[in-house]
């Protein structure tokens, strides 16, 4: 956030997958959403650890502060700033961002850019088996010791499954945890991780990991060795194929925004997905593409009935 060009990306929100945050920066100032309708504006500026008696001749902080919100439909709203930065400062850094904001949102979704990603291995094949983060830089990837899978926040129980559905008095989180063990069980007891960096063909060329052995560090996977949908899709007894079949319709429409889906599969997910017309009518303007245009019209219309 620092030079005169402006930047457009998206990033995969990780881990659990919550679709992709779409990031624009100019200057010293960044906006971000995670809707396409929503923006979060925040302004990176220079602070002394003492504004008012700055004599020693220490540098000053870098910080990044917020600044306002930004929507098509609300307008812009500012947040109180600090007493020690400079209001006026701040909004001439911000003044760049906001003059995209009026003319570009649209363009959603933008490239996504962290094709550095970090695989949970499955223990028998060492083949990926679910994404569990992902970087636009190979120098600062991220030091991920904790291997263990979590399929949503811990705080989010709406994920449910066929089977916990049929169960009296079953917990809320009872379908969480069933499927964060069965991921994590197909880990294995010492679980590794790979990271890959992703090519645009969709193969995938690994460039180190977590408790792996050499003879694997550098190897080459094609794109079908990923799973499309970021966890594997085949399991070996129906219970197990049951619950991840609920929890990728669950994540349907997050998984829209994913850019790399083949159409066959971007139809399936799409029939999934249209089944949740709040969560659609939240990230539509995020999807790529869309093979069902009329059905999202309907969707869509259906959501705001609903509100």
């Amino acid at each position: 956030m620092s030079d005169n060009k402006t930047n457009y990306f998206a990033i995969r929100r990780l881990s659990p997958f919550q679709g992709c945050l779409q990031v624009i920066e100019a200057c010293d100032a960044q906006t971000s959403s995670s809707n396409g309708i929503d923006w979060r504006i925040q302004v990176k500026t220079q602070m002394s650890l003492d504004q008012w008696d700055n004599t020693d001749g220490s540098h000053p902080d870098q910080q990044i502060i917020l600044f306002g919100f930004w929507s098509e439909e609300g307008g812009f709203h500012r947040v109180p700033l600090p007493q020690q930065v400079s209001s006026h400062q701040i909004e001439i850094a911000a003044q760049p961002i906001i003059d995209v904001l009026l003319s570009l949102t649209r363009c959603t979704p933008f490239t996504q850019c962290d094709n550095y990603e970090l695989w949970l291995l499955d223990a028998k094949e060492s083949k990926p088996l679910v994404l569990i983060s992902a970087n636009s830089d190979a120098e600062q990837l991220p030091n991920i010791q904790q291997l263990e899978w979590q399929p949503t926040l811990l705080t989010d129980h709406s994920f449910t499954s066929s089977k916990n559905n049929s169960t009296h008095n079953a917990p809320a989180h009872a379908a969480r945890e069933a499927l964060t063990n069965l991921v994590n069980q197909r880990a294995g007891q010492a679980p590794r991780a790979q990271w890959f960096e992703r090519h645009a063909d969709g193969s995938g060329k690994g460039i180190g990991g977590i408790h792996n052995d050499t003879a694997i560090q550098q190897r080459t996977l094609s794109k079908n060795e990923f799973p499309e949908l970021l966890i594997h899709e085949d399991w070996p007894d129906k219970e197990a194929q049951d619950l991840i079949n609920d929890y990728i319709e669950w994540q349907a429409p997050f998984l829209l925004c994913l850019p790399t889906l083949s159409k066959l599969t971007r139809k399936r997910i799409e029939q999934l997905a249209f089944k949740q017309p709040s969560k659609v009518e939240s990230q539509h303007k995020l999807y790529p593409e869309v093979i069902d245009l009329e059905r999202l019209k309907a969707v869509l219309i259906e959501a705001q009935m609903r509100r």
